[in-house]
């Protein structure tokens, strides 16, 4: 379609921000590449005599190049400005050597790490994130280091903080554009512990500008081997261990997947396919060999019966298509050398049909006419590519090496032909798509979902076994609830004007079980609930601030209520009602303080004497303190002198008259504690609950 038909082609730059017919791209082994949310295709860095740090732009319409950003040149380093905040003069600088691309919902570009120019010139591995805004046409730096070779932070596994940041990584290209607009990737060589390929999973969240370590081995760990498990059964153990990876793509269920890559170069290679569920956080091996460097079973083209093709890495040249399908062409396989094989993972199926190409290796191009299509055009064996899809539904390969380490900037179109792979949802069951607003979920509770069909339907069928109700009608089914735990299959089958198609998700909703009812103990004055995962107490049947721990010392009389949580979020609680001893609770009328003192048995009656009676000074002579029960008998009475002074010696205020009282002088029950002077006569109630020694 464009491009050259020789080895390592300079660029026609021509004017920056002008798209023309001459312009081109120099020829580049593994730039990084984007399809944006309007289908055009972006290019940045590449090598090819030093690594560059110019942005490019195709538009499919006009078969045109655009130089949009950076400088012409090579190994110029990075410009990174003040962290946050875009500028025109920011540019992350010369690189390549596989790092990683996402686009948002907002149509932003992103990228992280490979190998390339630090802020200050120095060559090396990054691990720094940039945002690039397509309508101002200015990049950002959002994270990470100016600075090469830097350490990851793993902070805590799953727990989002401002000072995680997964190290320096390059050669993958395992990156997945979450549902929530969040940015995954997954392993890639780095420099950590020496050189060592990682198995670890990240999460960046783009609302709060934080990384999170969501899965996997830290890089302090080690190689880690994989963990098959079962095929088709996902497990909290699997683990694809450490390796880069290049092929990658995400389905209409939004799990992600990704194909082969190597545990460390250059060997050995593989040819498992993986997926990852991000709400569960577990690999599933979904198919391939379990042994390295696999030969792969070429039986035909098109052909349906169970084939493989043969263990490879550095094939970046792979694509999702609108059923979610997995294709990718050539790599580099440890025998054969560089691979010209394009091939189709369909979801559907879980069966690869080998499309197009030769299954041997190091085969030279054929480039034919340009912008003819041709059965005998082939874009020969190569790996590092830039790769795009357009609305069309056709694979676009740009670039890349060949199997002799030249350089190219040709770049080819492929149109799937749907008699040989079933093209773009032509096989019913890619035709139907939906999704639920949450798929793990704890038991009792209700999820709605959603219809994404692409064939107009008009009727629509839905099961849902183990949920009530168990099927329905409508097209985005409400409040579906699953009552009791497990693991359950959801069908949609839907009626459109070429007949009916079906999707089954096998093992889509996962259902928790709730926790046990937590039991409370009380020790003295400490409650403590049964283990959980987390906990919150209540008092009255609201949430006491900062009572999260396991135990909680209480400060009166109340329903204590503790609400604990498992590791899966599911909940439960259970309620006691506590009397604090002695005292109910300590009661002020502003004159009268009544509270308990548990070390010594007893309670305290404090009077405040809040002013200065009349002009005569402050009341001096005897004061009466008297416990009297509810039949109006006293069980206690002090009757003394107590001389508190005139005005000549205190001036005007609060003053205090205190008296202990020994729990033994009286028995449960309720009380009215009565204080008398010359002229005061102040009373308050109380209730006595226990008389023990102990409190």
């Amino acid at each position: 379609m464009h491009g050259d038909a020789g080895d390592n082609p300079p660029g026609v730059f021509g004017t920056q921000g002008v798209p023309a017919s001459s312009n081109k791209p120099p020829g580049l082994y593994e730039p990084i590449s984007w399809t944006d949310n309007q289908h055009n295709f972006w290019l940045f860095g590449g090598l090819q005599g030093g690594l560059y740090g110019d942005m490019w732009k195709y538009e499919v319409a006009t078969n045109y190049w655009t130089w949009v950003k950076g400088n012409a040149g090579v190994n110029v380093p990075g410009v990174y400005g003040t962290q946050g905040i875009p500028s025109p003069s920011n540019h992350p600088g010369g690189r390549g050597y596989g790092g990683l691309g996402w686009v948002d919902s907002l149509n932003n570009l992103w990228m992280f790490g490979g190998w390339g120019y630090d802020a200050a010139g120095q060559y090396g591995p990054l691990s720094d994130l940039w945002m690039y805004n397509i309508s101002t046409n200015e990049w950002t730096w959002m994270k990470g280091s100016t600075q090469g070779y830097q350490l990851g932070n793993y902070g805590t596994i799953q727990v989002s903080s401002p000072g995680n940041e997964p190290g320096n990584r390059y050669e993958f290209n395992t990156g997945w554009t979450g549902e929530n607009n969040d940015l995954w990737m997954f392993g890639g060589e780095s420099q950590q512990v020496g050189s060592i390929n990682l198995s670890d999973v990240w999460k960046y969240d783009l609302s709060l500008n934080e990384w999170t370590w969501m899965q996997g081995a830290a890089a302090s760990a080690g190689y880690q081997s994989a963990v098959y498990g079962t095929q088709g059964v996902s497990s909290p153990l699997n683990t694809p261990g450490s390796r880069s990876v290049y092929c990658v793509s995400k389905d209409v269920a939004g799990k992600f997947w990704m194909f082969g890559g190597y545990y460390s170069f250059p060997t050995p290679a593989y040819n498992d396919i993986w997926m990852f569920d991000p709400a569960l956080l577990e690999w599933t091996w979904m198919g391939g060999s379990t042994l390295p460097d696999d030969a792969g079973n070429y039986v035909a083209l098109c052909d349906t019966l169970p084939q493989l093709l043969a263990s490879r890495y550095e094939n970046r040249s792979n694509w999702t298509d609108a059923c979610g399908n997995l294709w990718t062409f050539g790599g580099v396989n440890n025998n054969s050398g560089a691979l010209t094989d394009l091939w189709v993972h369909k979801t559907s199926t879980g069966k690869w049909i080998w499309a197009n190409g030769s299954s041997s290796g190091n085969v030279s191009p054929v480039y034919g006419t340009q912008g003819v299509p041709d059965p005998a055009n082939i874009p020969g064996g190569r790996s590092g590519t830039g790769t795009w899809t357009d609305s069309d539904g056709s694979l676009w390969l740009f670039g890349g090496f060949t199997f002799n380490y030249a350089c190219k900037n040709d770049l080819w179109r492929f149109v799937p032909d749907s008699l040989c792979v079933g093209g773009n949802c032509i096989e019913s069951q890619s035709q139907v798509s939906f999704a639920a607003n949450d798929t793990q979920v704890c038991q009792k509770y209700c999820i709605d979902f959603f219809d994404f069909s692409l064939n107009n339907p008009t009727a629509w069928q839905w099961n849902f076994p183990g949920g009530a109700p168990s099927s329905s009608i409508d097209q985005n089914p409400a409040s579906i609830c699953y009552n009791l735990p497990g693991v359950y299959d959801v069908t949609l089958t839907t009626t459109s004007a070429n007949g009916t198609s079906t999707l089954t998700l096998q093992n889509y909703i996962t259902v928790y079980p709730t926790p046990p009812f937590p039991t409370i103990t009380q020790v003295g004055y400490t409650l403590t609930s049964s283990s959980a995962s987390s906990y919150q107490w209540q008092l009255n049947s609201t949430d006491i601030p900062g009572a999260t721990n396991q135990s909680y010392t209480i400060l009166q009389t109340g329903y204590y209520t503790v609400i604990i949580s498992d590791a899966n979020g599911c909940v439960n609680s259970t309620t006691l009602y506590v009397l604090i001893s002695g005292i109910q609770e300590a009661m002020s009328d502003g004159s009268i303080l009544i509270y308990p003192n548990p070390s010594s048995g007893s309670f305290i009656v404090e009077w405040l004497n809040p002013e200065r009676i009349g002009t005569g000074g402050l009341m001096a002579g005897e004061v009466s303190i008297d416990v009297v029960n509810i039949l109006g008998q006293k069980v206690f009475s002090s009757e003394e002198s107590q001389s508190i002074g005139t005005a000549a010696n205190f001036s005007k205020g609060v003053y205090t008259y205190k008296k202990e009282i020994y729990l033994s002088d009286v028995a449960r029950g309720v009380y009215f504690i009565e204080i008398k002077t010359e002229n005061i006569f102040l009373k308050k109630k109380v209730i006595i609950t226990n008389i023990s020694d102990e409190k």
